[in-house]
């Protein structure tokens, strides 16, 4: 084969390969606008420690999303029941102040989203962060707050986490963990 051959094919070759890793590349990046890029698992001790050291810091950004009437509206629209705070499309909802709040909580503790729920009842405000996989057993802890204790209560049920372990730490404030063993 002429050496002209040669260099057009491996023009050609290294052509498909550059635009084969670009979009491998774009479908597999993490994505800018979503605030849960570092994702955590954290144990009942560390979401404790973590609460006691933020829990100004929390309460801020629970009154923020539970007081925010875009936010409501939004949820009342959605009819799923909850909504869940994980892109920085988010930041209409909330001011400046509040949008930054919110961000030094993802900064802080790591979770992959923050969610108001309502399902036809009072809202409630909580934190989900990543799984922990052991064997056939995955664990998964929450963070919430509950505005009442009817609200606990309800939440306890098989129902509705038929395998939660609630923690109190204070003022409706409780960890929930699960272990789903599939």
């Amino acid at each position: 084969m002429k050496t002209w051959k040669k260099v057009v094919i491996g023009i050609v070759i290294l052509g498909v390969l550059a635009f084969t890793g670009y979009t491998a590349y774009m479908i597999f990046r993490p994505s800018t606008t979503d605030l849960g890029t570092l994702i955590e698992y954290h144990t009942k001790d560390e979401l404790t420690h973590l609460y006691s050291q933020n829990k100004e810091l929390l309460n801020s950004v629970r009154d923020s999303v539970l007081s925010s009437k875009s936010l409501l509206r939004a949820l009342d629209e959605n009819k799923e029941g909850d909504i869940d705070i994980s892109f920085q499309s988010d930041k209409k909802y909330f001011s400046d102040e509040e949008w930054n709040n919110i961000l030094s909580v993802f900064d802080k503790f790591h979770p992959y989203m923050i969610l108001m729920e309502r399902k036809g009842r009072p809202l409630i405000f909580y934190l989900a962060f990543g799984h922990l996989k052991q064997g056939s057993t995955t664990y998964a802890n929450y963070l919430y707050w509950f505005p009442n204790e009817e609200e606990r209560e309800y939440h306890e049920e098989p129902s509705v986490f038929p395998d939660g372990v609630f923690t109190h730490l204070d003022e409706g404030w409780y960890i929930v963990e699960t272990a789903e063993t599939r």
